[in-house]
């Protein structure tokens, strides 16, 4: 007990003299609490310990804290039962729930009650230094759930030995430590987001924020707010000023997500900031400086939309300090077998002889479109069915014949749905649909009409509604005879 004062009386000295943020560690085994305590003290935390809820109670109501680290077997009252009062306690400060005996059921009650985070003992100490990085950031932090923001997850990596993602590794290691900005493309599915927090992972700027938006999500008259924030009175429902997401990232790296998809409008203040690193809030006519990364991903073919004059040429040069492709699963196969075992150990899967050499080969046939979200989705899946045997490849769900969303309506607005995203999936060039269409569909028609009409070509004018010179000037242009 007489090491936890000395401890409490030193920091809170230090916090005094440097306005540091101070974390209450809640548990009742005092190695516990002397470890965290040299960890984050270290780190420039001021850092006050309580064996017993009870006593967390009372020092939080008498010091506030910005942190609270609280273990959920403890005397007397355990920590679930004390984590709606300690959260009432230091006014919603963000409280994290330890434990060496979490289930399901515990994280669940856990999230609902209201804890910002959940680390199961034994965890590493990096693991606490990242979580209490992420969530000391109190005012940031609610301002990351407004804007759908997400913070990487350092269990969540890039997986595979082929060239290709080896490649990809390796502009990694040379672009992380750089400030470039970087263009990351590839499919849907394929792990762009995944590349630009490792970018920030490895980067000088890792312990400040980091921040993902894709602005296709927000709402299209708001975008510039959430990026840069406004003032108040800016527009109708701009009751009070509020930070955008230039200003929370303040020292650290943005991921802006389908880039292709950001409004002209919006493209030329994004300029602005990449070429003189400032930016004004909406309403606000004085610029403000800013530092911060600009990482970009997009699906899409930008040089296209450049051509099309749906991007700015200065902008897609200006994000384009190293281009990341991402290659698609089916073009690296042999990373199916890695990935595979990698996400049954993520899933905890019992069986250590899960995936054999027969099923591997009979998923490195698939196309797998949505790429490697596709094969984690199907690892679950099958994990799911198999429940802890050795996979099959029954248990895998079935190849769906269409990616995306299944269109509804009559037959033939189906059809021509289909046929129209099948064109789109093959080239990003929508110029010439129209003309690709009716080239594809009104041959099959005519001579649709003239065989039902056992090649009478009077009844089939008929049938189609036009005279018969048209029908057989537009056969023979089709080099249809019959």
């Amino acid at each position: 007990m007489s090491h936890q004062k000395t401890v409490t009386q030193v920091t809170h000295h230090q916090r005094t003299e440097q306005t540091q943020h101070l974390v209450l560690v809640v548990d009742d085994e005092p190695a516990i609490c002397w470890a965290l305590e040299r960890l984050l003290s270290s780190e420039g935390y001021a850092v006050v310990s309580a064996s017993s809820a009870e006593d967390g109670l009372r020092v939080a109501a008498e010091r506030q804290p910005d942190l609270v680290l609280l273990d959920v077997r403890l005397p007397r009252e355990d920590g679930l039962s004390a984590l709606p009062k300690m959260i009432d306690a230091i006014d919603g400060a963000p409280v994290v729930i330890m434990t060496a005996f979490g289930d399901l059921e515990t994280a669940v009650t856990a999230v609902q009650q209201g804890a910002a985070d959940y680390l199961p003992k034994p965890f590493k100490l990096e693991d606490v230094s990242r979580v209490c990085g992420v969530h000391l950031q109190s005012s940031r932090q609610q301002a990351y759930h407004q804007l759908n923001a997400t913070t990487p997850r350092l269990e969540s990596r890039i997986v595979g030995n082929s060239p290709a993602i080896q490649r990809v590794f390796r502009q990694i290691a040379l672009v992380a430590a750089s400030e470039l900005t970087v263009l990351i493309t590839g499919e849907t599915g394929t792990g762009k987001e995944l590349v630009a927090a490792a970018i920030h992972r490895h980067s000088r700027r890792r312990d400040h924020p980091y921040l993902a938006i894709a602005p296709v999500a927000l709402n299209s008259d708001l975008i510039e707010s959430e990026l840069f924030g406004h003032v108040r009175g800016a527009f109708t429902s701009a009751e009070e000023s509020r930070v955008g997401l230039f200003e929370l990232a303040e020292g650290g790296t943005v991921l802006l997500d389908e880039i292709g998809d950001l409004p002209l409008s919006v493209q030329v203040k994004l300029l602005r900031v990449l070429e003189q690193g400032e930016y004004c809030r909406v309403g606000e006519s004085q610029p403000r400086r800013c530092n911060v990364r600009v990482l970009a991903a997009t699906n899409r073919d930008l040089l296209t939309a450049v051509a099309e004059e749906r991007f700015r040429e200065d902008l897609f040069y200006r994000l384009n300090g190293m281009h990341v492709h991402l290659p698609p699963l089916r073009d690296r196969a042999e990373d199916i077998a890695p990935l595979c075992e990698y996400f049954l150990r993520q899933l905890g899967y019992p069986c250590k002889d899960a995936v054999n050499k027969t099923l591997i080969e009979s998923l490195s046939q698939r196309q797998w479109k949505g790429n490697v979200r596709e094969l984690k989705n199907g690892i679950e899946h099958a994990a799911v069915i198999a429940r802890g045997r050795p996979l099959q490849l029954y248990d895998f769900p079935e190849v769906a014949e269409h990616q995306g969303d299944v269109p509804t309506g009559n037959p033939l607005e189906i059809v021509v749905r289909l046929w129209a995203q099948h064109q789109l999936d093959q080239s990003q060039d929508c110029k010439a649909l129209h003309s690709q269409f009716m080239a594809a569909a009104e041959p099959a028609l005519l001579q649709f009409a003239v065989d039902t009409c056992g090649g009478n070509r009077v009844k089939a004018a008929e049938m189609l509604g036009m005279h018969r010179g048209t029908l057989r000037e537009r056969l023979r242009a089709y080099g249809l005879h019959s």
